[in-house]
């Protein structure tokens, strides 16, 4: 699949990969899952999410987090309860989950509901 800064497709948490990862193994701990099975598909995700570094570096050249959104920062921040009520509900804690969740939040506050998750970055830069 050939990227442009156009195009983008992603239905991914809103959390890093290696945090989503993490999680995502956290969740099955206690469950009848065998930990490789779903190794594969953890691996087909951050591979489909790979776009997404480009994306991002091509909004933060142009300032415009606007440009190619699919998933909107305030659509994104609406699903962070379900995560975190999957978490609570499962026994895991969202510890890994929540800084970023609570990033997303400040920044819809800021007025960013129509960006993508590339306006987070500026709330890290102090």
């Amino acid at each position: 699949m050939q990227f442009s800064a156009r195009s983008r497709n992603t239905t991914s948490p809103p959390q890093s990969p290696v945090a989503g990862t993490a999680h995502a193994f956290a969740l099955i701990r206690r469950e009848d899952i065998d930990p490789t099975a779903l190794a594969p598909l953890l691996a087909d995700w951050l591979v489909a999410m790979i776009p997404t570094v480009r994306q991002t570096a091509y909004q933060l050249r142009s300032g415009n987090y606007t440009d190619g959104v699919v998933s909107p920062l305030a659509m994104q921040v609406a699903g962070t309860p379900t995560f975190l009520r999957t978490a609570e509900q499962q026994g895991v804690s969202p510890e890994l989950l929540r800084p970023y969740f609570d990033l997303m939040r400040r920044r819809l506050a800021e007025g960013g509901g129509e960006e993508d998750l590339t306006g987070v970055i500026d709330l890290l830069v102090r």
